[in-house]
């Protein structure tokens, strides 16, 4: 499921990308890094918006925000998992296709 919702987000990204830019004669290795780059942008956003949730909750004595605040800690740790296993799939694509251009242009 996340593999479907990472193509997805990356293809619609990467539209964006290339309406924006109007050709602006980058590669499509940087134009992909930008579109993977703001996904990444927009799993970090949640990230902050669950954490400034959890403020709102923190140093309470009431019962119920302590609820609260261990449901957004728990949603916090999931996109936290999310982030990182996102970077990381991010790090090995970059890199994997930079290293298989530069292997190919050697054999020019």
């Amino acid at each position: 499921m996340v593999n479907v919702d990472v193509n997805i987000s990356v293809g619609a990204a990467g539209l964006n990308a290339a309406k924006e830019s109007g050709g602006g004669g980058e590669s499509w290795l940087v134009a992909m890094a930008k579109a993977l780059g703001t996904m990444l942008g927009e799993k970090a956003g949640k990230m902050v918006e669950t954490s400034k949730e959890m403020e709102k909750y923190s140093g309470s004595d009431s019962k119920e925000d302590a609820q609260k605040f261990s449901e957004l800690q728990t949603k916090f740790q999931a996109e936290s998992q999310m982030f990182s296993m996102l970077s990381n799939t991010i790090s090995t694509a970059l890199k994997s296709i930079g290293e298989g251009l530069t292997a190919n242009a050697r054999k020019q």
